[in-house]
């Protein structure tokens, strides 16, 4: 598992080095810089999982640079702020903050909040990948060179993605007849459609048997 890295932003000099050594030892591949101009160079040029981010600095505010950040850059930003007061941490939501933590804090209220924003954006990232392999398997299985009568096939089980279909209901729904004892015209039909899924470099598995019951669609499936 990748270290998360930490980007303290703070002109505390003796602050940027205890919180240094308090992520450090949670794990944190943590970095350090005194100013907003050298956050956004800092961030331009490294991957960033999470900017800490002090309020009062010199030159650039640190509204400011998290406006910046927000423009340019989907990391997320916990605000440090000694300006413990509504309108202040308002400007900082508007600014692009994800969440503030005003001076003195407790260390461990700092990490877990640094935890769950980082549980955040690991979930995000995964239903971000999902998406993008999904979407992706959707196209390749467009591209499938189905009979009319697969397509169908193909299209009523995705649209039922994860549910068992009965055999019954798939001669009847798709088919448009009863299902007879020895027919094996729908059994046919689904070989086919597996055999074009390997054929494209995709995994027969995303149409699964279930014995005796029918058939049902997974859109992922184990490697």
């Amino acid at each position: 598992m990748t270290m998360s890295r930490v980007l303290v932003v703070d002109d505390d000099i003796q602050l940027c080095e205890l919180l240094s050594e308090v992520l450090e030892e949670e794990g944190y591949h943590v970095d350090t810089v005194h100013c907003g101009e050298s956050a956004l160079q800092f961030i331009q040029s490294n991957p960033v999982d999470l900017v800490l981010l002090d309020v009062m600095l010199p030159n650039l505010s640190g509204l400011q640079v998290a406006r910046r950040i927000c423009q340019r850059f989907a990391t997320p930003i916990l605000m440090l702020t000694a300006l413990n007061d509504e309108a202040s941490m308002l400007d900082g939501y508007q600014a692009g903050a994800d969440q503030y933590i005003a001076k003195p804090f407790k260390v461990p209220e700092l990490l877990t909040r640094i935890k769950v924003i980082l549980r955040r954006v690991a979930f995000e990232r995964q239903r971000q990948s999902l998406a993008t392999t999904n979407q992706g398997l959707n196209e390749q299985l467009s591209r499938l060179p189905l009979t009319g009568t697969e397509q169908e096939l193909l299209d009523f089980l995705i649209k039922n993605n994860g549910v068992v279909v009965s055999k019954s209901d798939l001669q009847v729904r798709v088919l448009k007849k009863e299902l007879c004892p020895f027919d094996r015209n729908l059994d046919m039909h689904i070989s086919n459609i597996r055999r074009k899924l390997v054929q494209a470099g995709l995994s027969k598995q995303h149409i699964k048997t279930v014995r005796g019951k029918g058939y049902s669609y997974l859109e992922t499936v184990g490697a």
